[in-house]
Protein backbone atom coordinates (compact mmCIF):
# COMPACT_ATOMS: atom_id res chain seq x y z
CA UNK A 1 0.00 0.00 0.00
CA UNK A 2 1.23 3.60 -1.15
CA UNK A 3 0.06 7.10 -0.59
CA UNK A 4 1.16 9.41 -3.64
CA UNK A 5 0.30 12.75 -4.46
CA UNK A 6 -2.62 12.42 -7.20
CA UNK A 7 -1.92 12.50 -10.89
CA UNK A 8 -5.38 13.70 -12.27
CA UNK A 9 -7.80 15.88 -11.04
CA UNK A 10 -10.34 14.23 -9.31
CA UNK A 11 -12.99 14.30 -6.49
CA UNK A 12 -12.88 12.87 -3.29
CA UNK A 13 -13.85 9.48 -2.94
CA UNK A 14 -14.75 9.70 1.19
CA UNK A 15 -18.41 9.89 1.54
CA UNK A 16 -20.42 12.69 0.43
CA UNK A 17 -17.14 15.06 -0.22
CA UNK A 18 -16.95 16.95 -2.85
CA UNK A 19 -13.42 18.64 -2.16
CA UNK A 20 -10.79 17.90 -4.81
CA UNK A 21 -8.30 15.18 -4.06
CA UNK A 22 -4.81 15.75 -3.25
CA UNK A 23 -3.24 12.30 -2.27
CA UNK A 24 -4.22 8.97 -3.66
CA UNK A 25 -4.04 5.57 -1.70
CA UNK A 26 -2.56 2.78 -3.94
CA UNK A 27 -3.42 -0.85 -3.45
CA UNK A 28 -1.29 -3.53 -3.59
CA UNK A 29 -4.32 -5.60 -5.64
CA UNK A 30 -4.69 -5.16 -9.49
CA UNK A 31 -8.56 -4.21 -10.52
CA UNK A 32 -10.74 -1.20 -10.93
CA UNK A 33 -10.84 -0.29 -7.39
CA UNK A 34 -7.49 -0.59 -6.73
CA UNK A 35 -7.13 3.41 -5.57
CA UNK A 36 -8.44 5.35 -3.53
CA UNK A 37 -8.78 9.47 -4.15
CA UNK A 38 -8.63 11.41 -0.48
CA UNK A 39 -9.01 15.35 -0.26
CA UNK A 40 -6.62 16.79 3.02
CA UNK A 41 -9.44 17.65 4.94
CA UNK A 42 -10.80 13.76 4.47
CA UNK A 43 -6.68 13.20 5.11
CA UNK A 44 -6.33 14.84 8.68
CA UNK A 45 -9.86 13.45 9.65
CA UNK A 46 -8.64 9.49 9.18
CA UNK A 47 -5.26 10.10 10.29
CA UNK A 48 -7.08 11.47 13.80
CA UNK A 49 -9.21 8.33 13.75
CA UNK A 50 -6.33 6.35 13.04
CA UNK A 51 -4.19 7.56 15.71
CA UNK A 52 -6.82 7.56 18.19
CA UNK A 53 -7.46 3.71 17.73
CA UNK A 54 -4.18 2.56 17.51
CA UNK A 55 -1.45 3.36 19.92
CA UNK A 56 1.77 2.20 19.62
CA UNK A 57 4.23 0.99 22.54
CA UNK A 58 7.08 3.21 23.71
CA UNK A 59 10.10 1.52 23.65
CA UNK A 60 10.13 2.25 27.63
CA UNK A 61 7.26 0.33 28.46
CA UNK A 62 7.74 -2.82 25.95
CA UNK A 63 11.88 -2.72 27.09
CA UNK A 64 11.98 -4.94 30.32
CA UNK A 65 13.30 -2.28 33.11
CA UNK A 66 16.75 -3.44 34.99
CA UNK A 67 16.09 -3.31 38.90
CA UNK A 68 18.68 -1.14 40.98
CA UNK A 69 20.39 -4.02 42.08
CA UNK A 70 21.11 -5.61 39.15
CA UNK A 71 22.88 -2.60 37.97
Amino acid sequence: MELVDTECKIRCEMGACKNMAVKTVKLSRVGIKSRIHICADCLKELYGLIGSTLIPKSIETAAKKVKRSER
